[in-house]
């Protein structure tokens, strides 16, 4: 079988050489292809991926387009990609040398497979952060009802809503109906969004806790994405919608689970609210955020009526923001930090 690895390309020059090396180096003696989607890059990322397209002509295509965003560029790399499965890499990060050997064996071993799922380790500063945790069982096989429980996960949790925890049958993608275009004006929840038509879409899904990925995180990038004049394109109320949707053809299409939508989607609105107020780094910035319309983001019925669905800490934190408390927040969010402080140097003097 061929794979195609596929990866959009913005700006990401002090990072791009150990992701291709990452996909070059791999221990797998089988086909296949890498192919950089250069966005309209500023530096000189365009640069490089014609570099790896010339040393590597056999192994890498590179593609360059005008800027259009992160999923612009995966669809491009989409209608180029040749190989049976798809899997999916950003730029700033890497994998690990034997990620195509592994899922090679687990498509080998389970014929008929449409999708892996793994799993992931964390980067910050150069430090790998271990994650130890495992979703499922490893090796275990969703078909049919089974695939109940991946729905689930993806309504209540971001345990497996990433798409470059993905080795997906490259026909499936091609054929999916998903309107990328309710994605053009996002830069949240993409992923959750299109992997929630995949998962649809397969009809057998193996999952493995093998950590074949490395996530590399970025302060400063994390703190830039939170800008307040930002607040509207990380409205992700399309994502929960888009749940809704598919619940007739999960079988799920009940009270129970609309109401755990309702509620995920009213505490992930208190999260984002959280980490904008966060990162504001003024007065003048921290009052933009509790002065935007946060009932926006939430469903109507969830507006009429929020603390039905919230947890005890955000029902709190929202009955703060409703009646634009902003003494009572900040002095909430500097206890948070004390506790989260001395949580900290706990788990230091206990080694954990």
């Amino acid at each position: 079988m061929k794979f195609s690895i596929l990866v959009p390309v913005y700006n990401v020059e002090k990072y791009l050489e150990q992701c291709v090396e990452s996909l070059l180096n791999q221990t797998h003696k089988g086909d296949y292809e890498i192919i950089l989607v250069d966005d309209g890059s500023t530096d000189s990322s365009g640069a490089i991926c014609d570099k790896y397209a010339k040393n590597y002509p056999d192994r890498v295509k590179a593609v360059h387009k005008e800027n259009g965003g992160h999923t612009s560029a995966r669809l491009a790399a989409i209608n180029n990609a040749s190989g049976e499965y798809c899997l999916f890499c950003d730029s700033d990060d890497f994998v690990e040398s034997y990620l195509l050997e592994a899922v090679a064996n687990f498509l080998n071993q389970n014929h008929g497979t449409d999708m892996v799922i793994y799993s992931f380790s964390y980067y910050e500063d150069s430090i790998k952060i271990p994650r130890n945790m495992s979703v499922f069982e490893n090796g275990e096989i969703f078909e049919g009802d089974k695939k109940k429980k991946l729905y689930e996960l993806l309504i209540t949790t971001p345990y497996i809503n990433s798409l470059w925890t993905k080795a997906v049958r490259t026909e499936i993608i091609k054929n999916s109906n998903i309107n990328y275009d309710a994605l053009k004006d996002k830069d949240i929840a993409e992923d959750a969004y299109i992997v929630s038509h995949f998962v649809t879409d397969c009809k057998k899904i193996v999952y493995t806790d093998k950590p074949l990925y490395n996530y590399r995180t970025n302060r400063k990038s994390i703190s830039r994405s939170y800008n307040p004049q930002k607040i509207g394109r990380k409205n992700s109320l399309f994502l929960y919608r888009n749940f809704i949707d598919l619940l007739p053809k999960w079988e799920m299409n009940n009270e129970e689970t609309v109401n755990k939508i309702y509620s995920a989607c009213f505490n992930y609105t208190v999260y984002l609210f959280r980490k904008h107020y966060e990162y504001a780094g003024s007065f003048k910035k921290r009052k933009a955020v509790l002065e935007y319309n946060w009932d926006s983001m939430l469903f109507d019925e969830v507006a009429a009526n929020p603390y039905k669905y919230g947890s005890e800490i955000h029902n709190y934190i929202y009955k703060l923001i409703s009646d634009k408390q902003y003494f009572r927040l900040n002095i909430w969010f500097l206890k948070n930090r004390i506790y989260q402080y001395f949580k900290k140097i706990k788990k230091k003097i206990r080694g954990v």
